[in-house]
């Protein structure tokens, strides 16, 4: 039997509106790649947010056709932080987002890490370490930065040891508060006991959000930012740990 033209049509039309929508995803992807591609290029040794620079060695691109995995070598974030500059240092840093849907990033970091920083009384410290695992995720909406998560696993490092350390930052539905999260599992501070706390937690919330959107949508630098936070009668209000010291380094 014959097939008409009409049947026909019907026979192919599937395949040939699979066979385009194929080649639109993969001009859409390659599109992207190279857009991110020349933008990832461009920033290297320079800012990437108001007093924020990024550095690498080296960096490649893929994740076809629903993801954009970049990978970066040597990878290197310094500028200034709330107290003094800070400077972070991985091996390799990977980041991962989708195509489609919200705006929401994947981070992972392997291999030697090295951070510097200044706390609340403007004094320098240094922590050198490797972790099991360090994995991170960020949610951008319109207002910025609105969830933030990080979580590291058998991190050994010069002196200190942690089974777990984890944070977590959460913007509330109306704006006015960012909720905070800080926990450290099996903690030994090396050479001093006195520090080795073995589980802490910490919990509090961070008041008048608003004026912190400039800085979580990277329009602002950290130290501004911060300013004009505390300007506004910002606080950040929690039960008092040693973590609480710690994370006072970021404001």
């Amino acid at each position: 039997m014959r097939l008409n033209y009409t049947s026909r049509f019907w026979l192919y039309a599937p395949l040939i509106l699979l066979a385009g929508l194929a080649v639109f995803v993969m001009g859409s992807w390659w599109t992207a790649s190279q857009a991110l591609d020349k933008k990832l290029t461009a920033a290297n040794h320079h800012e990437i947010m108001p007093g924020i620079t990024l550095s690498y060695g080296g960096k490649s691109i893929s994740g076809f056709p629903f993801r954009m995995d970049v990978v970066f070598d040597n990878l290197k974030l310094e500028g200034a932080g709330a107290h003094g500059p800070f400077v972070w240092t991985t091996e390799k840093f990977a980041l991962h987002s989708l195509t489609y849907g919200r705006r929401q990033d994947i981070f992972e970091a392997a291999g030697e890490q090295s951070l510097s920083w200044h706390d609340a009384s403007g004094n320098a410290h240094a922590a050198r370490f490797l972790p099991g695992t360090l994995h991170a995720s960020a949610v951008i909406d319109g207002k910025g930065l609105s969830r933030f998560d990080l979580d590291m696993h058998a991190a050994a490092g010069d002196d200190f040891d942690a089974a777990r350390m984890q944070l977590h930052l959460r913007r509330d539905p109306d704006g006015s508060d960012l909720d905070m999260v800080a926990s450290a599992d099996q903690f030994e501070k090396k050479g001093n006991p006195a520090f080795s706390v073995g589980n802490l937690r910490w919990s509090g919330t961070v008041s008048e959000a608003a004026a912190l959107m400039p800085l979580l949508a990277g329009q602002t630098t950290w130290p501004d930012g911060i300013a004009a936070w505390k300007a506004k009668g910002g606080m950040v209000r929690g039960n008092a740990t040693p973590a609480q010291s710690l994370l006072s380094a970021l404001y």
